[in-house]
């Protein structure tokens, strides 16, 4: 789940001549939240993964956001609630299903009736959210990296939360949470070295906010009926080095969703696949396939 490097493969895939990205704010229940937009067109969502934000799929030369959007579609990407620049919440009961609800009226605001949705890991988990809650708004579905969370929502959140959740309650460094998600078969830095590592990873964020974030997953689960019900093009993408636990929740999820397609990126892993050019490639020839046609 942890995503935070930039991806370039988009930006690759949608090299078009310059659009201006602009961001903005918006409140939704009193909490605020922050997204960047950039094209004119049919209207193209992004959602993050865990721990990153909406600068995941682009940035400038300064770090800022920059979105490239191909000519005629409109690319809008959000922050997450707790991630980014939106508001920092620290009870896991204020994250879950809100994350959805808060991309459906990011829709509102902007006065969209309906949008092709993109989510990566943690935005994986969102959009399975969004296909149970309200499927009618959603032209096709891509989701990377992950596959919906299949309820009833009782589970426990994955180790990797409950470790990085540990290590932010007891407040001596991130790096045993570092060295608890790296492979096991390759060589580790020291505790102290992760510690050093850490820091530099997560300057600037709220470890708080992204642990509440974290262990809300559990809320983010879908009810295997209501996902067999909805009537939508998906399209799931991971890396043929992604976990065993990630592809299993795929080909479950597709099980339930009648026609949806795969692809797997030869060689890639949960971070690496967001800078392969077949991942953006894969994404652009889907969401022209699947696009509304004037």
């Amino acid at each position: 789940m942890h995503t935070w490097i930039a991806l370039t493969a988009l930006s690759l895939a949608w090299a078009q001549p310059e659009a201006a990205t602009k961001e903005a704010d918006f409140t939704t229940n009193g909490v605020k939240i922050h997204y960047a937009e950039s094209g004119s067109g049919q209207p193209v969502i992004l959602i993050h993964g865990w721990q990153g934000d909406l600068t995941t799929w682009g940035v400038d030369e300064r770090g800022r956001s920059k979105l490239s959007a191909p000519k005629g579609f409109r690319i809008i990407a959000i922050d997450c609630r707790g991630h980014g620049r939106s508001q920092k919440l620290y009870e896991p009961s204020q994250y879950g299903k809100a994350m959805a609800s808060d991309v459906f009226a990011l829709m509102d605001h902007l006065k969209l009736k309906r949008a092709q949705i993109v989510g990566y890991s943690m935005g994986a988990f969102i959009v399975g959210k969004m296909i149970e809650l309200n499927p009618e708004r959603i032209v096709s579905a891509i989701m990377g990296g992950q596959a919906p969370i299949l309820g009833p929502a009782k589970g426990k959140p994955a180790g990797e939360v409950l470790a990085f959740a540990e290590a932010v309650k007891a407040g001596k460094g991130m790096g045993s949470y570092l060295l608890s998600v790296l492979p096991s078969n390759k060589p580790k830095p020291t505790r102290e070295q992760a510690d050093v590592i850490a820091a530099a990873m997560f300057r600037g964020k709220d470890l708080r906010a992204l642990a509440a974030a974290g262990l809300s997953f559990p809320d983010l689960a879908v009810e295997p009926e209501k996902l067999k019900r909805a009537k939508l093009p998906v399209l799931f993408v991971y890396g043929s080095k992604e976990s065993d636990s990630t592809k299993r929740a795929v080909e479950a999820s597709r099980q339930l969703l009648t026609g949806s397609k795969v692809v797997e990126i030869e060689g890639a892993d949960h971070v690496s696949t967001l800078s392969n050019p077949k991942f953006g490639s894969a994404l652009m020839e889907f969401l022209e396939k699947t696009r509304i046609r004037p």
